[in-house]
C-alpha cells in the first residue's frame, strides 16, 4: 500500500474518530427539555373547574392553554427559574354560577394567579392558586417615583406624581376615594402574612368630597406634588395636573390654580407632600370606606415602640393596588412585597437602583374598545406595568 495513502488514512479515521467524540461530549452537556405541567386551581368556593379551560398561563416566554381539568402543559421546556402567571375576567353571572353566592354585586371579577421565581429543573407538574377580585373602574396608571437630574447634575425630586384612569364605560364619580403609600421601610414594618387581614399605610389621601368629581371613561387624573412646568430641569410639564399635594413646608413650589388633594394621615409632620421614595420600595394602594380612619389603630413597626407610626389598614377596603419594589445591585428584592397576590400577584421597579433617571412605572394598554383606551387590569403588575422615560401624563401605549 502506498505510505502516503496510509498515512492520509490514518488521519481521516483519526479525525472522524476526534469529531465523534466531541459530538457525543457536546451531547451529554446539553441541557435537555423538559415537560411542565401547571395546574390551575380556582379560588376557595368556587365549584366549577370549567372556567379555567382554554385560559392562557405564561411560564417565562412559554405559553399554553389549559385543557377541561385545568391543566396546561408546557413541552420542550429548557431549564431555568421562571415566574408563572395566569389571569381571565369572568363576569358577574358566571360568578354566581360558580360560587353560589346570589347576592353579589353585579361586577366583572378579575380571576388571577401566579408564582414569581420557579426554579424548573425536571419535568415537574405545578399547582397555581388563583384569587377573585372585582374588576374596578378606577385604577392606579402610572407611579413617578424616580426623580431625575436637573441641568446642573443635581437631583431633581420635585416632579413626582401619581396618574389614576378610568377604565371602565361610563363616567365615574371619584369623590371621597382614597389612595394610600405603604410603608417604605428598607426592611417591610409588617413582614406579608403577618397580619393578613391589614397592610401598614405611611400616608393617605382623599379626593375632595365638597362637590362631585367625574371622570369620564378612559380619561385619567394627574396627583402632583408640585403641579408647575418641570421641563427646565428635564422632567415634565405637571402644570395641568387635576390635584396637587401641597407641601405646607415650602421644600415644592404650589401651584395656587390646582386644587388640594386632600391629606388624610401622614407619618411624618414635615411631609405634606407625597413621600415617593425615589428608589423605592413605592407601593400604592386605592381603597373605598365609610368608616373614620381616625379610628383605625396606629402602629410602630414589628417589635418596635417607638419611631414612625403607619396607619393598620383593614385590607378588604383596597380596590386597586401596585408593588412598586426596590431594585438592588443584587436584584429586585421580591421579599419586600408589601401586597397579597389577590390584590398585586406581581411587582414592578425602575431599573435604576437609586432613581434619578425619570423613569416612570405606567400601565400598559390591553386594547381599545370603540375608540375607548382599555388598560391592562389582572392583578398582576409584572405584566400590566411596563418602565419608561419617555412616556408623559395622560398619555397611554
Amino acid at each position: 500500500m502506498n505510505k502516503k495513502v496510509s498515512f492520509i488514512s490514518k488521519m481521516m479515521m483519526f479525525a472522524a474518530t476526534t469529531v465523534f467524540m466531541a459530538a457525543c461530549s457536546d451531547s451529554e452537556n446539553v441541557t435537555q427539555a423538559v415537560t411542565v405541567q401547571v395546574q390551575v386551581l380556582l379560588p376557595e368556593g368556587f365549584s366549577s373547574d370549567a372556567a379555567y379551560s382554554g385560559q392562557t398561563v405564561t411560564l417565562g416566554s412559554y405559553t399554553a392553554t389549559t385543557d377541561d381539568t385545568g391543566v396546561a402543559t408546557f413541552e420542550g421546556v429548557i431549564p431555568d427559574v421562571y415566574d408563572i402567571a395566569t389571569s381571565c375576567e369572568i363576569t358577574a353571572d358566571q360568578y354566581r354560577e360558580m360560587t353560589g353566592n346570589d347576592e353579589s354585586q353585579n361586577l366583572n371579577y378579575i380571576l388571577t394567579g401566579s408564582l414569581l421565581n420557579q426554579t424548573v429543573a425536571t419535568a415537574t407538574t405545578i399547582s397555581l392558586q388563583t384569587s377573585a377580585s372585582v374588576k374596578q373602574s378606577l385604577v392606579i396608571s402610572k407611579v413617578y417615583y424616580s426623580g431625575t437630574k436637573d441641568n446642573n447634575s443635581k437631583n431633581y425630586l420635585a416632579g413626582k406624581y401619581l396618574e389614576f384612569f378610568n377604565n371602565s364605560d361610563e363616567t365615574i364619580d371619584i369623590a371621597g376615594i382614597y389612595f394610600g403609600l405603604i410603608e417604605s421601610n428598607s426592611t417591610p414594618a409588617y413582614d406579608l402574612g403577618t397580619t393578613p387581614d391589614y397592610i401598614y399605610l405611611k400616608q393617605i389621601y382623599r379626593f375632595p368630597t365638597e362637590s362631585a368629581i367625574e371622570v369620564a371613561a378612559g380619561e385619567a387624573i394627574v396627583v402632583a406634588n408640585s403641579a408647575i412646568d418641570h421641563t427646565a430641569n428635564n422632567e415634565v410639564d405637571l402644570s395641568g395636573a387635576d390635584f396637587e399635594a401641597k407641601d405646607e413646608a415650602g421644600k415644592t413650589t404650589n401651584n395656587p390654580d390646582v386644587p388640594a388633594i386632600e391629606l388624610i394621615y401622614t407619618f411624618s409632620s414635615s411631609l405634606t407632600y407625597m413621600n415617593l421614595v425615589q428608589g423605592g420600595p413605592c407601593s400604592i394602594v386605592l381603597f373605598e370606606t365609610d368608616e373614620d380612619i381616625d379610628n383605625w389603630e396606629r402602629v410602630y413597626a414589628d417589635g418596635k415602640t417607638s419611631g414612625s407610626q403607619y396607619v393598620k389598614m383593614p385590607i378588604k377596603y383596597v380596590t386597586d393596588g401596585v408593588d412598586c419594589l426596590k431594585n438592588k445591585t443584587t436584584g429586585v428584592d421580591v421579599d419586600s412585597k408589601r401586597l397579597y397576590d389577590y390584590i398585586d400577584a406581581g411587582y414592578q421597579n425602575i431599573e435604576a437602583i437609586s432613581g434619578y433617571t425619570g423613569e416612570v412605572v405606567y400601565r400598559k394598554v390591553s386594547t381599545t374598545e370603540n375608540g375607548r383606551t382599555v388598560l391592562a387590569d389582572t392583578n398582576n403588575s409584572t405584566n400590566d406595568f411596563a418602565v419608561s422615560t419617555t412616556i408623559l401624563p395622560k398619555q397611554f401605549e
